[in-house]
């Protein structure tokens, strides 16, 4: 959940460190369709960056921020270890959607260069409108083409791979590769197996390339992130998998609470965004209304589904949207879904919800309380419901940083958490 610096007319070319040509490794059938019974079979990876040594990782951090550093203010000095150089690869694989129909997806793998026994960090990404702003994509800035630009992958796979982990960061359904036409926004259920099925094709990914590692699974999840960290982590858990711990920043827990802070929000320039993408993906999903003309104003009812088409960039959408949901929704809708609890939208954003069950292992939340994205407020709530069922959770408060700034100071303290239990 980010906006982006708006680039108009302005063709950027990115020469990444040591970034080598595409070589793809085909799965050993050479086949790549998708059948049922087939989940987590790798259909094929290739290496699409190589930093090899951490000064050419710290330098790869650097360009993004320095990238993004006016836009957000970023300090001159933000605070990472990389102590790593690491390699990156796309890798293609098995799942499913909606109703465990199988299909392809992909995601970034990417392994440090030091010596194993290797400890795990499943990242889970924001907010993307785009398909090409995703893990699986390196470049840090790039035209509205395959090769855009990525928010996500970038510094994450610095501060993880870099920081000695292997790191694992599925796409999710609808973003990279993935042939679904709108990725699945929310939605706990595919949010989780797109990355439980990349974990399962990243051993034998890793396998082939002969890295050792470890038995210890972390989850990071960041904002929208937050949510799939948790649903993952509660599948593996489900599935007698092992994590030996997740941490998110500025993560979202219950959706349904999530929207409705949404449409009440009328200075949050962002939220219009999440409110339309949310009402578009949960009626791909679950027909969740009927025409758009009776959730939409005009002229936003025949403009919306066109503006999440997956080639827009965040800022380009936010242009498309008015200021508030108020101006977004229809005066009949915004009444419906604000005071009926068994409207048919709130019913599904609470099936949703990811903060009521009980993790047998620990959970680390950062989180700001002035973050203007993600209601610090709202989290305490999820907290509290996973506490009251016996979860360990712990809240580290990041006073006075925005949404995007608590994500980059949250990252190297959770990989310094990590660390800390692999060593344990």
């Amino acid at each position: 959940m980010r906006l982006v610096p708006r680039r108009v007319g302005v063709v950027v070319v990115v020469l990444l460190v040591g970034l080598l040509s595409p070589g793809v490794v085909e799965a050993a059938d050479d086949d790549r369709t998708c059948r049922r019974g087939d989940r987590g079979r790798v259909l094929g990876f290739d290496r699409v960056a190589s930093h090899p040594t951490a000064a050419d990782a710290r330098a790869y951090f650097e360009e993004w921020a320095e990238f993004y550093r006016d836009f957000y203010q970023f300090p001159a000095d933000l605070p990472t270890d990389i102590g790593h150089g690491f390699d990156s690869y796309k890798v293609a694989y098995c799942t499913v959607d909606v109703g465990a129909v199988p299909t392809a997806a992909t995601g970034n793998v990417s392994v440090p260069r030091k010596a194993g026994p290797l400890a795990t960090v499943a990242y889970l990404h924001g907010t993307s409108v785009s398909f090409y702003d995703a893990p699986s994509n390196p470049n840090i800035f790039g035209d509205l083409s395959e090769n855009g630009e990525s928010f996500d992958g970038p510094p994450s796979s610095a501060i993880f791979a870099g920081g000695g982990f292997v790191y694992v960061a599925p796409d999710y359904l609808g973003l990279g590769d993935s042939t679904v036409p709108r990725h699945r926004y929310f939605h706990a259920a595919t949010e989780a197996s797109s990355a439980a099925d990349l974990l399962v094709a990243a051993r034998d990914v890793l396998g082939s390339l002969k890295v050792r590692r470890s038995g210890e699974l972390f989850t990071f999840g960041f904002s929208q992130g937050g949510h799939a960290a948790l649903a993952l982590h509660r599948l593996l858990q489900r599935r007698g998998d092992e994590v030996t711990a997740t941490a998110t920043v500025g993560g979202v827990f219950d959706p349904e609470r999530f929207f409705l802070s949404g449409i009440a929000d009328t200075t949050t320039l962002t939220v219009p965004l999440y409110v339309a993408y949310l009402l578009l993906a949960y009626d791909d999903i679950y027909d969740v209304y009927g025409r758009l003309s009776e959730v939409f104003r005009p002229p936003y009812a025949g403009r919306v589904p066109g503006l999440f088409d997956m080639e827009h960039f965040f800022d380009d959408v936010l242009a498309g949207l008015p200021p508030t949901s108020r101006e977004l929704l229809t005066a009949s809708y915004f009444r419906a879904v604000r005071t009926n609890p068994d409207e048919p939208m709130r019913v599904r954003l609470r099936q949703n919800a990811v903060d009521r069950w009980q993790p047998r292992t620990p959970i680390r939340v950062y989180h700001s309380p002035v973050d203007e994205e993600v209601s610090f407020e709202d989290m305490l709530v999820s907290v509290g419901r996973l506490r009251s069922r016996g979860a360990e959770v712990t809240v580290r408060r990041l006073p006075g940083l925005d949404h995007v700034n608590s994500w980059v100071r949250a990252m190297p303290r959770a990989a310094d958490y990590f660390e800390t239990l692999s060593a344990a």
